[in-house]
This record gives C-alpha cells, structure tokens and sequence, in this order.
C-alpha cells in the first residue's frame, strides 16, 4: 500500500469515526464503478460504527438496468436515499465522500454542499479548476477506477465482505477497464485476483451488463444507422446517404488516427442515457476507430458527449476545454437558465455535457479542435553508416527522441 493510500486510510477512519452522519455520493447517473465504490465505501463506515446513506437522485429509468438490480438487491443492507432527504439529514458535523467524481456540477448535491462541515473525494478522474473544494482530496488517474482504489482500502483494513460486495468492485473495475482491455496496471490484476478469492464471478457481472432487445437495438441503430436523401432533377435523380457514424483521418496528429464521430443524424433530438452513449463509444472504440466520439441528447436540453481513445489523442484533455469555454458558445435556447458546459476525464477515457439547440455545433467544436492539435514535425538528426536514424518528434511544444 502506498504512503498517499494509507494516508487516506487514516484520513477516512478518523472523519468517519467523528461524524455525526456520513453520505455518499457518486456522480449523476451512477454506473458500475460509482455504485460500487459507494456501496464499498458504505461498508467501510459500517465496520466503523456508522451507516452510511448513500444518494442516489436519478429516475430510475434513467440508469443502467443493471446498476438498478444492484441497487434493489443492496437495499436491506444499506440506505439509498434521495437529495431531497440528504437536505433533511445533513447538518455541520456530517461528512461527505464524494466517489468516482471531483466535479461538484456533476453531483446532485451541488448546490447543497454548505449544508456538510467535512468533504472527502475518492477518484480517479483528473483533477482540474473545476474540481470541489475538499477537507481532503485522493484523486490518482493512475487507478483503473474508483472501485479499485475502495478494494484496496477494504483489504487494508481486513475488513470481511459478502459475494455480492465483492461483485459490486468487481463490475466497477470491469467496466472502466472494458473487461481489463485498458486502463490496468499491475494493481489492478491483483485487486481483481483479491475480489476473485471472495467470491466475485465475471459471469455474474456479465449477466448485469447483458442489456434488454430494446436497448440494444437503440444502440445499433446509434452506431450503424443512416439514411438517404433523395435530390430530384429534370433528369435524373441523385441519393446521398449519410450515415451516424463518420469516420474522419486527422493526419496532423500523431499517427494519422482515424476518428469516429457519431449522431443519429437522422433524428439528432433522440435522447440517450449516458451509459448507452459510453455503451456506443467503447463499441466503436474496440473495432473500429482509434478514437471514439458519441454525441447525443440526454435530456431535451443538454448533449452528452463519450469519448475513448487508444491513440495519441488525449481524450481527458480534449473534452477539459469545455471547461474553459463560455455555455453561450454553443446556440442555447432562450429559455436555458441554467447552461453547462463540461467535460473531463483520463487519456483514454473521457465524458462532457453541453447545454445546446445544435448538436452538429458541437461535433463541429471538436472536429476543429482536433485540428488544431500541433502537426508532427520529423528531422533526422543523424544518419551514419550501419546505424539507425535518430529522429526527434516535436509535438506540443515537447520533444522526444525515438528510434526510428
């Protein structure tokens, strides 16, 4: 265990221990990893003398069916509770853990923070000016999720855990590494060998992730769907097709990676949940592009944005700069009070949301930023006989050396 996660460990038994209440939150529309490490992080607490309530704001429709079994099966054991209730309960000595997010705005308790006296993050998404402010931070975008970071801790601490608990970690690992394909480091093998030994079982998270006809479809027809259009003249009449998925070559980035980007074109107010939009980028991701970028509404008002990466595009990076930029950027209704504009996460892993009436403004937005990534530029430092040639890659300002 590292020094920054026994610190941790420490940080947690002693804020716990002093609270008069503690919550949990995860980000909006919890996945595999956030319910996860909120239901690991609630046992925790429990094994300290306190239950902990865990927020969960979202219409049911709107979550992953399979994080909603979860959630039924864990409530005889642990408290979910709305923001509505977390308003009656909170007072000054209570304590907030904030896992898988550091992004107040992507929290349901955004506007409620004042109402705790102590807030700790777990994450491990990258931390940026628009991070939470904290009692303490332990953000590492080195882990492969939030899940495996809750694990360790659990294991610290010898704490005994049920099956079922260790699937819950497990499904988060599983799905922020897409099935151990990225995102793993020698940490995250032996966490999951950990959870293995008691008791976790990939089919039985499989059988979470399996998702119904209708959703499956959905997705299909997100990827892979396309219409014609018909232009009639005097003589002859012209069919274009355009199809969702467009896949464009940036040869000014290193590599010349191919990049996907998809909208229902067809019908581009179609809404999503979030996690059908991550569903259709790590599809494409996996087969057929070296960076993914799915574009739909998630509520009549705002776009979601997924986006993956294998390549040298740093997807966490590209969708910060949302952060920078003003809303009104983007064509807003006038009806929008409220407008976002926010993006972030890791390398290859990554997730935005825009307030907007034009979707194909924003794929328009990154298709320009990805173009103005700064060209490669090569030169041959030395050539001698018998000897391969050094070359020196400039790129963003930085310089490495590699052997050609």
């Amino acid at each position: 265990m590292s020094n920054k996660l026994r610190l941790l460990k420490e940080v947690l038994m002693r804020n716990i221990k002093d609270a008069s209440r503690v919550f949990i939150v995860g980000h909006n529309t919890p996945d595999y990893d956030a319910i996860g490490a909120g239901l690991g992080m609630a046992k925790i607490a429990k094994e300290l003398g306190k239950d902990a309530y865990i927020i969960v704001n979202d219409p049911q429709q709107n979550l992953d069916p399979g994080v909603v079994k979860v959630i039924e099966e864990s409530k005889e054991e642990y408290k979910f509770i709305t923001l509505e209730e977390y308003k009656k309960l909170a007072d000054l000595d209570s304590l907030l853990i904030a896992v898988d997010v550091n992004k107040k705005y992507l929290t349901s308790v955004q506007d409620d923070l004042d109402k705790i006296g102590t807030i700790i993050i777990v994450d491990h998404h990258q931390e940026t000016e628009q991070t939470m402010e904290a009692t303490y931070k332990y953000i590492d975008s080195r882990a492969s999720s939030t899940c495996e970071i809750v694990a360790q801790l659990l294991h610290s601490l010898q704490i005994k855990y049920s099956k079922n608990m260790a699937n819950y970690l497990y499904a988060g690992i599983v799905l922020d590494t897409q099935s151990f394909r990225k995102n793993t480091t020698a940490t995250t093998h032996d966490t999951a060998e950990k959870l293995y030994a008691r008791g976790a079982s990939f089919e039985v998270v499989s059988k979470w992730r399996v998702a119904n006809f209708e959703e499956d479809q959905k997705l299909n027809d997100l990827i892979f769907g396309s219409h014609i259009i018909r232009e009639i003249g005097e003589r002859e009449t012209t069919e274009i097709k355009i199809n969702n998925n467009s896949i464009q070559v940036f040869p000014n980035i290193l590599g010349a990676p191919n990049v996907s980007f998809v909208i229902n074109r067809m019908k581009p107010r179609e809404i999503y949940r979030k996690d059908t939009l991550a569903k259709a980028a790590d599809k494409i991701f996996s087969k057929y592009a070296d960076v993914a970028m799915v574009l739909g509404y998630i509520d009549e008002e705002t776009v979601g944005i997924s986006a993956r990466s294998k390549c040298d595009v740093d997807v966490g990076q590209l969708l910060g700069k949302l952060e920078k930029i003003e809303p009104s950027t983007f064509p807003q209704k006038e009806t929008i009070s409220r407008p976002v504009c926010t993006g972030g996460g890791n390398k290859q892993n990554a997730g935005g949301s825009i307030t907007t009436s034009d979707i194909f403004a924003v794929e328009e937005f990154f298709m320009n930023k990805l173009k103005e990534i700064t060209p490669v530029e090569e030169t041959i430092v030395s050539q001698q006989e018998n000897e391969e040639p050094i070359v020196l890659v400039k790129k963003e300002a930085e310089v490495k050396v590699l052997k050609k």
